[in-house]
């Protein structure tokens, strides 16, 4: 924690950490075995280490615990093995570098309490799920801000990082209380850098923590500086002693020592000199703001043709039902015909297309693990957000002090190459004037900070989360129509991101007519299944709040 007027604050160097569960686990039977385990390890139950080790034993013999605690005791007693801990090490070294199912065998359930940056950070592993704090549905006060451990002793920059986050939290707060959910509240609060505390409930297998551990080893070893948050080397350090705890320890330290990739973690804390595909390629659009479907390649055969027939013919019967046991029967049978159409003919469609989010929503898309992406480094993002409003900046100052919109109206189209405005905020003049200024202000900070000497990875936590980050997404056609895209043209999904992917929609259908019927909303197969319903649903069937309510009841009714 860092003292500042008297108040203690949260650091990037308070990371905490809860271990809440783990697999997987034995608990010991046999009372000598017990004691033996109790008095060398500390717990009385076999761990990763042990039945990971002896997993041999389990599949040949019935998964038969009694008998492998029988083995294990033996092995411990045979006065001619050698150390227990060396037997273990040597079942698991022959297997450990040799697929993902030993990686994936053994795991944590971690809660996180830390900065906001640990969901840049942490949730985009793909071998991974998580909950995290929503800065959408959470306020953050004034006396939690977070401050980058590296502003200590360094007086007047500290007081001037306050006072410029202290300013956008209590304009944020007002504009909350004065306008409700008018449009535009929520996409002003992306000008609040990711300088609050969150909390984060975690699952990681193995491998994962690998991958984890492996980033922050690179990391180190790059010779352009470092680039992976502190929290994240801080989290690495602790794995050693929650492995030792739960007993995979030795798996653990043998995995990170196996020159052998683990899974895909879909991050932006790169280093902005390496070549980065997704930013390369907005390049070559001439760094075009709206999504364009670059690629694709479809193999739609007569089989594939026929499916597709056939699946379109049911869903198109169920809008027609109006019976809430009987739509939801068949709804049911509709998202059971699209999983087998689109996993029979997956590698018939792929299609790229090349995009640009606010490093907030993209914050968001990380976590759809079954979509392949790529996103640019955040630095080259905030590089090049610093940039472009520099030139602007006095103008921008003007507009806030005087209050005077037409002082900036005709450079946010400008602006909006590297921040992201949406149309809702455009409309309302008493939002957007704060909202570049604060933007603005917060990245002159971050040259700032840069310019006295600190690392960008620590500027970061004075950057706003409306800096346009470079992405590109890699559909095949279960993405497309099935998993990943039908939740984001959802009326539920974040704003930004909403309108996006309707953009996305319309291009997507260019390219592929054939499936436009199935670019739809989940709702699409027959009712909806969120809280209160919207039109989405209403123009694609009759509907009403009676159908609404009681088609849920059926579903829930199933449960009990």
């Amino acid at each position: 924690m860092l003292k500042y007027e008297g108040k203690e604050f949260l650091t990037d160097d308070d990371l905490k950490v809860n271990l809440l569960g783990f697999w997987p686990r034995d608990d010991i039977k046999n009372e000598k075995l017990k004691k033996f385990f109790e008095e060398h390890y500390g717990r009385n139950f076999l761990g990763g280490d042990e039945l990971v080790a002896y997993s041999q034993s389990l599949v040949s013999h019935g998964m038969n615990f009694a008998e492998l605690e029988k083995e294990i005791l033996a092995d411990i007693e045979n006065p001619e093995n050698r150390d227990f801990k060396d037997i273990l090490f040597s079942k698991t070294a022959t297997g450990i570098g040799r697929g993902h199912s030993l990686g994936g065998l053994t795991g944590v359930v971690l809660g996180i309490h830390g900065t906001k940056m640990i969901d840049s950070g942490l949730t985009g592993l793909c071998a991974s799920r998580s909950l995290v704090t929503s800065s959408r549905r959470r306020e953050t006060l004034a006396e939690e801000i977070v401050i980058p451990g590296c502003l200590k002793g360094h007086d007047e920059l500290l007081k001037e990082y306050m006072k410029i986050s202290e300013d956008v939290l209590k304009l944020s707060a007002e504009f909350k209380e004065k306008f409700g959910k008018m449009g535009g509240v929520e996409t002003f609060n992306k000008v609040i850098p990711y300088n609050n505390p969150a909390d984060l409930f975690i699952v990681l297998p193995l491998d994962t923590l690998s991958t984890i551990a492996s980033e922050v080893r690179a990391d180190k070893l790059n010779a352009n500086g470092k680039f992976v948050p502190r929290e994240l080397y801080s989290l690495s350090d602790i794995f050693p002693e929650i492995t030792r705890e739960i007993g995979q320890n030795i798996m653990f330290r043998q995995r990170i020592e196996v020159p052998r990739d683990t899974y895909l973690h879909y991050t932006v804390f790169k280093d902005p000199s390496f070549p980065n595909y997704a930013l390369e390629k907005g390049k070559e659009l001439g760094m075009n703001i709206s999504p364009v479907a670059i690629e694709y390649q479809k193999d739609f055969t007569k089989g594939f043709m026929k499916a597709l027939e056939q699946t379109k013919k049911l869903f198109e019967e169920t809008k027609r039902i109006s019976d809430p046991k009987e739509l939801h029967e068949k709804s049911l049978e509709c998202m059971y015909s699209l999983r087998a159409f689109t996993d029979e003919y997956n590698e018939a469609l792929r299609l790229m297309v090349a995009d640009t989010l606010s490093w907030r929503v993209w914050s968001e898309q990380k976590r759809h693990s079954t979509l392949r992406q790529n996103v640019e480094s955040v630095y080259s993002a905030v590089e090049r957000a610093c940039e472009g409003t520099e030139p602007f900046f006095s103008r921008i100052e003007r507009a806030n002090s005087e209050n005077d919109f037409e002082k900036i109206h005709n450079i946010l189209d400008n602006i909006e190459e590297n921040i992201i405005i949406d149309d809702r905020l455009k409309n309302q003049k008493e939002l957007v004037i704060p909202y570049l200024y604060h933007t603005a202000k917060q990245l002159k900070f971050y040259k700032k900070m840069i310019e006295n000497g600190f690392e960008p990875r620590d500027a970061l936590y004075i950057a706003p989360k409306n800096i346009r980050v470079r992405t590109l997404e890699h559909y095949d056609l279960k993405n497309l129509i099935d998993l990943e895209f039908p939740l984001r043209l959802c009326n539920t999904c974040e704003p930004e991101r909403k309108a996006s992917s309707w953009k996305k929609r319309e291009a997507i259908a260019e390219i592929v007519p054939e499936l436009d019927y199935f670019l739809k909303p989940k709702c699409n197969v027959g009712f909806c299944t969120e809280g209160k319903y919207c039109k989405s649903i209403t123009d694609m069937r009759e509907y009403n709040q009676d159908l609404h309510k009681q088609v849920k009841e059926a579903m829930l009714s199933r449960n009990k």
